[in-house]
């Protein structure tokens, strides 16, 4: 629906704003308030997920704006999305300061394994102590688990494998005619929707890194600044030509289903934005600034 994230989002948060209501102790189970809807959780840890706090208290790390209604009634499909959004930004965002904090501790410990400081560190912000964790690499590990648990159990409630998926967005129901759109192009359409949500997320975090993350090199920014942005350096360089706010909002209001496709790609924010394909998939090419 046009305009879901812009009306209905912010970036992330710190602090907790959830409805959560607890059911009789010997129940367990409690309710998350997300966008407007209510959805039931379940207490227990994954198997696989590193045991930490109980998760009613480790939901209490979920972004102060998630519990906000966006004004309508958004559908489970579209909460889903949203939330998936936010954890692409957080596991990426945690995966480089986790590279950070064990490359500091490597260097420190010459002959010391990379992977293995990598998971000690990650296994004392599981924990919530140890020498290892500071505060700030502690609230983006505590963000990230909470979004992490969070989407399980929306995906749970629309029966879907609560596993993350490789392209770490659900697959979505397209309309045969979306479909058709993007075959007519000789495009994937499923292709270019992951695309479309790495590449909007990105804009949404407001993190350069991350944006050339999803970036297509060269990428062209047109309008009324011109240039060229040939790798990772520059493009973080640029960051206030390429995030700028106007460019943000109109990305945040685009749709998957209301993008215009040709066999350049896709505009998306009424053109201020280019998503296009390569052999890696499709990303960022180009930035239209009026």
């Amino acid at each position: 629906m046009i305009g879901f994230t812009a009306r209905a989002l912010g970036l992330f948060g710190c602090a907790v704003a959830l409805f959560v209501a607890a059911l009789p102790a010997h129940a367990d189970p409690f309710f998350v308030r997300v966008y407007g809807r209510t959805y039931k959780v379940d207490p227990r840890y994954p198997s696989e997920e590193p045991k930490g706090p109980k998760p009613q208290e480790a939901m209490k790390a979920l972004p102060s704006d998630i519990a906000k209604g966006p004004g309508f009634r958004p559908s489970h499909e579209e909460v889903l999305a949203e939330v998936e959004e936010r954890v692409w930004i957080a596991r990426n965002l945690l995966d480089a300061e986790l590279d950070k904090a064990a490359g500091a501790r490597d260097r420190r410990n010459a002959g010391s394994d990379a992977k293995t400081v990598r998971q000690e560190i990650a296994g004392s912000l599981a924990a919530g102590d140890g020498p290892t964790r500071s505060p700030e690499l502690q609230a983006l590990y505590d963000r990230h688990r909470a979004l992490n648990l969070l989407v399980r159990e929306l995906r749970r409630s629309l029966d879907l494998p609560v596993r993350t998926p490789d392209s770490g967005f659900s697959r979505p129901k397209l309309t045969p005619e979306t479909e058709a759109s993007y075959r007519a192009q000789n495009f994937d359409a499923y292709a270019a929707y992951y695309g479309f949500r790495r590449v909007k997320a990105a804009f949404r975090s407001n993190d350069a890194e991350l944006l050339a993350r999803v970036a297509h090199y060269p990428v062209s920014v047109t309008g009324k600044v011109r240039r060229t942005i040939r790798n990772r350096d520059q493009l973080i360089a640029a960051k206030e030509t390429v995030l700028n706010a106007s460019v943000r909002e109109a990305v945040a209001k685009s749709t998957f289903e209301s993008a215009f496709v040709r066999d350049k790609g896709m505009m998306i924010g009424e053109g201020a934005v280019w998503i296009t394909q390569d052999k890696t998939g499709f990303g960022l090419g180009t930035v239209h600034l009026d």
